[in-house]
């Protein structure tokens, strides 16, 4: 650390006396205050190695004490209202395709008790002739047209989403505890 030298003063004690320069100040120290500098160099080093120890467990708390468990919640919470949002969505489409398939159906079905009876009433009375034969088998033929056709049914995909898009947004600062001097600042 230090070389001796020719007597010059001591920085410290200000007389002349052989003195040793430190390398890392310059400074010129005698033997006795040479021993005092590198105790207070000493001290200053302990100083930071404390500091960096408070460091060390502050960020090791923070960590700790991160409230990354609370963002996951939220996640988990976010996955929940979608399912759910889905689910509901997918109950009602759901629902809309039964009614309207029922409704289709129930229309097909009073069509040919419609048609049935008309038959019925004709049998019953023996009243009927080319024309109403003809009519009667237009009439089948367009029920059984509607039910070969039958109702065209597709399930369509909105591109607008009712599901928000969740992010991890790391623009803002983190508030993180940090050591200066001897205090752990917040």
């Amino acid at each position: 650390m230090a070389t001796a030298t020719t007597k010059t003063y001591c920085i410290t004690c200000n007389k002349e006396k052989v003195t040793y320069k430190c390398g890392g100040c310059s400074q010129e120290f005698c033997y006795k205050h040479l021993g005092d500098h590198q105790l207070e160099l000493s001290k200053q080093f302990d100083e930071i190695e404390v500091n960096r120890d408070l460091f060390r467990q502050a960020l090791t708390d923070y960590i700790e004490q991160s409230d990354n468990h609370q963002l996951i919640e939220q996640i988990d919470r976010w996955v929940q209202q979608s399912i759910t949002i889905i689910q509901q969505t997918a109950e009602q489409t759901k629902q809309i395709l039964i009614e309207t398939k029922t409704q289709y159906f129930q229309e097909l079905e009073m069509k040919l008790s419609k048609l049935t009876d008309q038959l019925r009433n004709k049998r019953q009375e023996n009243d009927f002739n080319e024309l109403s034969l003809h009519h009667f088998q237009e009439e089948l033929n367009q029920l059984t047209k509607e039910l070969a056709e039958s109702l065209t049914i597709t399930i369509e995909e909105e591109s607008t989403s009712f599901i928000s898009r969740i992010f991890v947004d790391t623009s803002g600062k983190i508030s993180v505890p940090y050591v200066h001097g001897n205090f752990v600042h917040v």
